[in-house]
This record gives C-alpha cells, structure tokens and sequence, in this order.
C-alpha cells in the first residue's frame, strides 16, 4: 500500500522553510478586521501586489476584470509594468495594463481570445482565474477529486484542480466550483495569498479537515523509524520545475527526505509520491461501512469515535479506516493521520508531537 512511512527516500535538496506571513500597518475603511480576508488583502498590501483606491477604500466586493487580473499577476511576479505595445487590438499602448499584459502574454501566463482581443474590461471567471493561478505558480500536481460542475473537456479543468491541489481553493460545500462565477478583489487577494503562504492555504481548509495542518511540525514513531514532517516551499526541480509547497517527511537516522503532497476538498483527503497516482485515504462524507478501492486494495470505515491512544496524547474520536490488507489507519480531525497498525497489530507509525 502507498501509505507515507513506504514512500522511497531522496536525498535532502535546496529548501525554504515556509515563512510566516508579517501584517502589515493597513487599514481600510471598507476592511474591517472582522473582515473573512482582511489579512490576506494585508498580506498583498504589504507586498505592494494590491492598493487600495484615492479614497482611501479597498472596495473588497468590486468584479475583477481581466485587466486588473493582468497587474496583480505581473506585480506578484515582479514584471515590469512600464506601458507597452500588447499584441492585443483592444490593450493599446496608453492603457494603464498594457505592460502587465504584455510581459504576462510573453511569459505564457494569460492569453486572449481567437479573435486577437484580451477584453480588459471584461470580468475574469473562476475559471480563467483558476487557469492564470495555476501558470503564474508553475503547480506541479493535479487534485484527485472532481468538481460536479467541471466537465474534463472544459478549458480550465486542469487548472482548476491544480489550484484545489495545492491548496489554493477547495471549492464550494456542494462539491461544485462555479468556473463562470466573477471573482472579486477580496476573493482574488485569497487567491494569490494562498498561492504565496501556507498559513494563507492553511486557512482555507475545509471544515472538518482531517489533513495536516501547514502550519505545524509533526514527529512520528513506530517501526517505520523516527520522522519529521514539515510544510515547505522546496526549490527541488522536475522537469526543469520547481516542486514549490510539499510536505517534507526526514528521517531522524539517516537525515535522508522524502517528499509527498496531500490533497483533500469537500470529496476526500488523499496523499501521493512524486510524480505517481494518490492514494484515496478518506472518501466524504465520512460513515461507519462506508467502503471505497485503490487498484486491488478495499478500504472500510469501521469505526468513527475511536480512543486512540500515542505518546503525544489519547485522541477520543478517531476515525478508523480498516484495510483488505490488514492495515488498520487512524485520523483525527484537525490533526491528520495519527497511528497506523500492521495486520500483527504492530505500530507500524504513531503521532509523538506536533509543535
């Protein structure tokens, strides 16, 4: 089975730590702090990727157009915004975008429509955003799960679960992802701030979430060895690519790494090796005889309030997945996996800390 603690070992590359986010000194008068993206719009501020209007006002809830889209992208990416010719009919030299676009459009970030226009002053959808987000961060890994409203023969349908991948959006509750919906300035600032900061992508886990939390460091036990699990945004290169936000599992002995992505939305949570298929760990919504297969492996739900008891603390409600191999897994929502056992019932991993 393709569980964490049987992934094959690389040697440690180039990594950097994933930072967290400084506030940034901001306040708008239509921003308050009980605002759901108030410190994401901070977060762009301070990084001079996002202003605010002559009056003083953010105007958190106006459309994005895909003019907008186009200057945000360029000064999240460091472009030169010095006004240019575009290859666009209708983006002239004089316009305010013109040099985002064209740097954008050299870069292979956004593009325009068959009839030689980038309609600037059109709304950008969901899903073109999702496809300009997906270019603009170079994602590696598409997500597992499906969206209801997402057909794979439409034009974003990669990107938009990449973007779920990495952790970017999970979509709505109802499984859907709305790719014709507008996208406003506060969602837009959401959007790049988790692209740019795992604290960011940690906030838009979805409710009831039994992944990893970026935001910590996990040690794990048990016959596997000794490991530690850490979030970072690695400069580790595929294919002339850098991987960008992976988990990190070290091995305490060897000081050797391997490297692994989790993916979840409101569908389920599944994990993967670089570069091979995922491994469905929990199909939503979550109930005791539910059962789902990965290639010749069956697993089953066969108990939702476990006691589970490791060295870091006893968890009351553990969800325990059983498998057709005799693998016995345990999840805790808001914790992530905490103790796998063999089919002998020997610990094979076991949560030690979480700092």
């Amino acid at each position: 089975m393709k569980r964490i603690m049987t992934m094959l070992a690389v040697l440690v590359c180039s990594l950097v730590i994933v930072a967290q986010p400084a506030a940034a000194a901001v306040s708008f008068p239509d921003v308050p702090k009980s605002s759901r993206f108030h410190d994401e719009i901070q977060y762009l501020v301070s990084k001079k990727i996002i202003t605010g209007y002559t009056d003083g006002k953010f105007k958190p809830k106006k459309d994005v157009t895909r003019a907008e889209a186009a200057i945000l992208i360029g000064r999240m990416l460091n472009y030169d915004g010095t006004k240019r010719p575009t290859k666009f009919k209708d983006v002239g030299q004089n316009s305010s975008a013109s040099g985002y676009v064209a740097a954008a459009t050299k870069e292979g970030i956004i593009n325009g429509y068959p009839d030689g226009t980038y309609r600037p002053n059109a709304l950008i959808t969901r899903g073109d955003m999702a496809a300009i987000v997906d270019r603009a961060f170079d994602l590696q890994f598409t997500s597992k799960f499906l969206f209801s409203d997402v057909g794979e023969n439409m034009r974003a349908s990669v990107s938009i679960r990449k973007i779920s991948s990495a952790g970017i959006t999970a979509g709505y509750p109802d499984g859907t992802f709305k790719p014709i919906g507008s996208v406003t300035r506060e969602q837009f600032s959401a959007f790049l701030a988790r692209g740019l900061s795992a604290e960011y992508k940690q906030r838009a886990a979805i409710a009831d979430s039994f992944a990893h939390d970026k935001t910590k460091q996990y040690t794990y036990g048990g016959t596997a060895g000794d490991r530690v699990l850490t979030y970072v945004n690695s400069d580790i290169k595929i294919e002339n690519s850098k991987l960008g936000f992976v988990w990190q599992e070290k091995d305490l002995k060897t000081g050797t790494s391997q490297y692994f992505v989790e993916d979840e939305s409101y569908q389920g949570y599944a994990t993967g090796l670089l570069q091979s298929d995922y491994y469905v760990e929990l199909l939503y919504p979550i109930e005791t005889g539910k059962s789902w297969s990965y290639f010749q492996e069956k697993s089953t739900y066969t108990a939702v309030h476990k006691t589970v008891v490791t060295p870091y603390k006893t968890f009351p409600n553990a969800v325990e997945v059983s498998t057709s191999t005799g693998y016995k897994n345990y999840y805790v929502k808001g914790i992530g996996l905490v103790k796998v056992l063999d089919k002998n019932g020997k610990t094979v991993s076991v949560l030690k800390g979480i700092k």
